[in-house]
């Protein structure tokens, strides 16, 4: 009588497969969580867009006498006036509600004026609230109360957001 032994165990070859094919999985894994993270970021960054829009114009439905003209993308934030500290007239809480809101977007935040509404407690700080990449504003008027608010920003490319209504 014989005896017979059969080897058990994985050649070389089966092993380098085995290798290759959870490594293409892992690569696979990683490349859709890079998606879903840059697709969760520009959502995110839409999101405070509508958000910021929805804000100046409800701005613009409390305030009717208020001039909100002459705002567009590249104009910085007016002057700083503290209308929580002070009573303040149309015309002032025009220009306040505008630093607000600019200073809120993100390319104005440095400015002399978003420095001021900081320190004065009227906005957080900026690494609380950072805004947009390259975040900027631009109110659009028909001439018959009808208002355009626009917000626009930078990131993977150019993006826009519009909320319109009547005063």
């Amino acid at each position: 009588m014989g005896l017979v032994t059969a080897m058990r165990g994985y050649s070389l070859m089966e092993v380098l497969v085995a290798i290759v094919v959870i490594g293409v999985g892992a690569l696979g894994a990683a490349g859709l969580q890079l998606a879903s993270s840059k697709n969760t970021r520009t959502a995110l960054q839409g999101t405070t867009a509508v958000i910021l829009a929805q804000d100046m114009a409800e701005r613009l439905r409390a305030n009717p006498q208020g001039a909100y003209v002459g705002v567009s993308d590249g104009s910085a934030p007016p002057g700083f006036v503290d209308c929580l500290a002070a009573r303040c007239s149309a015309a002032q809480l025009a220009s306040f509600d505008v630093t607000l809101w600019k200073c809120s977007l993100g390319r104005w935040r440095d400015d002399a004026a978003c420095r001021e509404a900081r320190e004065t407690g009227v906005l957080p700080p900026a690494q609380r609230r950072p805004g947009l990449p390259m975040g900027d504003g631009a109110i659009a008027w028909d001439g018959e109360g009808k208002f355009t608010v626009i917000v626009t920003w930078s990131g993977t490319g150019p993006h826009r957001v519009a909320v319109s209504g009547r005063r």
